[in-house]
């Protein structure tokens, strides 16, 4: 009988974990039950996990909301703020990090204070990030020009098929506004803007000397960009309506196309008499837009108009369809890592699925609809349909953060400018140097240094800056921690000394999603002896699947103490052996195999210490706690998680 390695290593592991089994105490998770907080202002702890997060997170949460820093790859650290639901999905459940929570008992005016505050910081920060990407628009719009690239990137243009002629839904618009306006009142407004801009001097002004600082909004600076834009994104809108261009037909999601066996097709009386009269509230916003007296109308318009003629198609073919919601800027997912775990993808899709006909029932059920429940539809049929075009379809797929609103790209042409070159060349090097120096103020603004300014330093700096002095500070949460104290700036230890000198009425451990499914497996079958065997190890867990970024290891070390050491030492050779073998699959991944390998092995030697960094992570859960997950989106953080720490 011929031995296999695999064959090996499973017989050599299950006989190690039964004898020690015998001779130690069976470790379980620590247990902590998920029970709302008494207060709404809490201390979070987050314990490590590999990468970024060796070294722990601190967070503040604030009712549903939570204020924690992260370093960016620009070089800024910033403040982020997002709903705790979301928090904790990614970072209880998807990194598998047990929470420590602290609930601090806070007056209600020194909470209000706590809150505008951060939420001040918040926005400033905000109004200093837009402010350079309106310098970078600006450097980039330079640039084209001073290469002689006539064009300017309009977003809304692209869901127009621009060189096509009227069809028989874009020319009712084309009708409308002529038979509301007058023959000529489209192409004067189309000159009008082209006089505008030709006017419109390319001059990019130094920047003021100015100190940048996380106390005080930044002066907001009128761009050369945001001005080209806002014009041609009026042009385009107005050149759309003139000449009845029609939809881009590939912009359309034919939702009957993604319909399972047993699923509805079509469009029931209700939707069709609901669609119907919003495709009339959209026709008035279409000739009331254009003399709004708001500045930026452009792509309102071009999105009603666009809304408009799908709307028209879904009635005349008695299906749904809707506009790809995507953005260009969304992140493609390449089939190859899709089918890496397909289960991940089928588990989305399924849910995404759900989702959408949830989502569409109660739309179509609301008295009327309106732009935000119409948006809603978009964004969950376009993450559906993205979805199963991965799942069925064997496809690349994208994936987006945040809203998804329709916004296709296209690049229109601009008129050339009546200036010299030279001209141009000079702002080209205003508009860097602008860029640059502003670039370097915000870093230096917002720094981050691992041991004076990171997560739990600049958390405990602003909440101490709150209040107007130490006394008051102390006053308000029962005690006083100073950033530069002692190890206060190791998240761990600020925890602590949180636990100790604030006014705390109570600890919470929300353990990570492997340690609360071992509970829930043991509360389910208390007889069955053998679940800490099947589950403490990676090779034959049902809870865990290696996930990207884990680096290779045998053992789950963060639920055991005792067996800590041992079990770190066969991590440790685990990597080691990982590493060699990646020598002989070097031309096959190019490495892969031996960098996790080594990887894996510095993360298993603290273990051999008693200390535990690493503890898997996932890509996908579905896990039935009290927190509302099932109105989170799932596919962006399954295969582009953004945590740093």
């Amino acid at each position: 009988m011929c031995i296999t390695r695999k064959s090996f290593l499973y017989t050599y592991l299950i006989g190690f974990i039964l004898i020690t089994q015998i001779l130690l105490l069976q470790p379980f998770p620590a247990g902590g039950a998920d029970i709302l907080p008494e207060s709404p202002f809490q201390f979070i702890y987050i314990d490590a996990n590999v990468g970024g997060s060796s070294g722990g997170h601190s967070a503040l949460r604030i009712d549903n909301l939570v204020y924690h820093f992260q370093y960016f790859p620009d070089g800024i650290f910033r403040l982020v703020r997002e709903p705790w639901n979301h928090f904790r999905y990614i970072y209880n459940d998807l990194e598998n990090r047990t929470l420590h929570v602290a609930h601090i008992h806070l007056e209600d005016n020194d909470l209000f204070v706590v809150r505008k505050f951060l939420n001040q910081f918040y926005l400033i920060q905000t109004a200093h990030m837009d402010r350079l990407d309106s310098l970078n628009d600006d450097l980039r719009l330079i640039r084209d020009l001073d290469h002689e690239h006539r064009q300017i990137s309009i977003k809304g243009a692209g869901l127009f098929a621009l060189q096509e002629s009227a069809d028989e839904i874009s020319a009712q618009l084309q009708t409308i506004i002529t038979d509301t306006y007058g023959k000529e009142y489209l192409l004067s407004e189309i000159k009008r803007l082209d006089q505008e801009l030709a006017g419109w001097p390319i001059f990019i002004p130094h920047l003021k000397e100015m100190e940048i600082t996380n106390q005080a909004y930044p002066v907001p600076i009128a761009g050369l960009a945001k001005t080209y834009t806002e014009n041609r994104l009026k042009r385009t809108a107005l050149w759309v309506l003139e000449r009845g261009l029609p939809i881009n037909k590939i912009e359309f999601m034919n939702m009957d196309d993604w319909s399972h066996s047993g699923e509805r097709r079509g469009l029931t009386q209700n939707e069709r008499n609901k669609l119907l009269s919003y495709a009339e509230i959209l026709k008035k916003s279409v000739v009331r837009l254009p003399l709004s007296n708001r500045a930026d109308w452009g792509y309102p318009l071009l999105l009603a108009t666009a809304r408009f003629q799908v709307i028209m198609w879904s009635l005349k073919y008695d299906r749904l369809l809707l506009l790809d919601p995507f953005p260009e800027a969304a992140i493609s997912v390449p089939l190859k890592k899709l089918q890496k775990d397909s289960s991940v993808t089928a588990q989305l899709a399924d849910c995404a699925r759900s989702k959408y006909w949830n989502i569409r029932r109660e739309i179509f059920a609301a008295p009327a609809l309106d732009e935000r429940r119409y948006n809603q539809l978009e964004e969950s049929a376009g993450r559906f349909a993205e979805l199963e075009k991965g799942n069925v379809g064997g496809k690349a797929i994208r994936v987006a953060y945040g809203r998804l609103v329709p916004s296709r790209t296209a690049v229109v042409p601009l008129p050339t400018p009546k200036v010299k070159h030279q001209t141009i060349e000079i702002s080209l090097a205003t508009a860097t140097a602008n860029r640059n120096i502003y670039h370097e103020k915000l870093k230096k603004c917002y720094s981050y240094n691992l041991i004076t300014k990171n997560c739990a330093t600049e958390l405990i700096r602003s909440l101490n800056s709150t209040f107007q002095s130490e006394e008051l500070a102390t006053r308000a949460l029962g005690g006083s921690i100073l950033p530069d104290q002692g190890l206060s700036f190791i998240p761990f230890s600020l925890f602590g000394l949180v636990k100790k000198r604030f006014r705390v009425t109570r600890i919470e451990v929300l353990p990570g999603f492997r340690k609360r499914m071992m509970l829930q497996m043991k509360q389910k079958e208390p007889q069955k002896s053998g679940l800490y065997l099947r589950e403490c190890n990676t090779l034959t867990s049902t809870i865990y699947q290696h996930a990207q970024g884990d680096t290779r290891f045998l053992f789950f070390t963060d639920d055991v103490v005792l067996m800590r050491p041992l079990y770190g030492l066969f991590n440790t050779a685990y990597g080691l052996l990982s590493a060699a073998f990646g020598i002989l699959t070097l031309p096959l991944d190019g490495g892969d195999l031996s960098k996790d390998g080594l990887k894996g092995t510095i993360y298993s030697l603290p273990e051999i210490f008693f200390c535990n960094i690493r503890k898997g992570s996932f890509d996908y859960v579905n896990d039935s706690l009290n927190y509302k997950v099932n109105d989170l989106e799932k596919s962006a953080p399954a295969f582009d998680r953004r945590v740093s720490p």
